[in-house]
């Protein structure tokens, strides 16, 4: 929550100082489309009916699929310097989740910290859950998991890893460097 927070932010600041959306008439995105196809495979199986359902042995394979996707995106639009930093991070969380058989490992005391009973309940209960297993011993690359908590409230908060901070930066200034008008 706190990170489309910011991400709209950004939207508002740019049109603001801007003046309107004048910046992006002579820039171009390649393959817009890859975005969207990578996100509808997320929202595909992260939910509770496809979680409970016997297709849920496929998520980390699609999972990483669909990160492939987004990592083709990233790829093509690498002339701008908010995606090289969105890159950057990306390819942090791409490791921990690739070393981690398709999961990102997940910190339980963070979670409980954000009050994230229902989280930790499911991971408990299963070792993994949606895009998540619990970080320990036998997870790889835990320095790269999900173990950030950021001081906000706790109804914006979340549990981050350095690669969701780092995308966030790339994609806000990847939002002043499209829509800043040139002069």
């Amino acid at each position: 929550m706190l990170f489309i927070i910011l991400i709209l932010l950004s939207f508002i600041i740019s049109i603001i100082i801007n003046r309107g959306f004048g910046g992006i008439e002579n820039k171009e995105i390649r393959a817009g489309y890859l975005i969207v196809v990578g996100f509808a495979i997320q929202i595909a199986i992260f939910n509770d009916k496809f979680a409970a359902s016997s297709l849920n042995k496929f998520t980390p394979f699609l999972y990483i699929i669909s990160l492939i996707i987004l990592l083709i995106f990233l790829l093509l639009n690498i002339n701008y310097k908010g995606i090289l930093i969105s890159l950057t991070g990306f390819l942090l969380n791409f490791v921990a989740i690739l070393a981690n058989g398709g999961y990102m490992p997940q910190d339980l005391g963070k979670l409980k910290l954000i009050g994230e009973t229902g989280k930790v309940k499911l991971l408990q209960k299963f070792g993994y859950f949606y895009n998540a297993r619990i970080m320990n011993n036998k997870t790889h690359l835990n320095f790269l998991g999900d173990r950030i908590v950021l001081p906000f409230p706790k109804s914006i908060s979340s549990v981050y890893s350095i690669g969701d901070i780092i995308i966030v930066i790339g994609i806000c200034l990847f939002i002043f460097e499209y829509m800043t008008v040139k002069k």
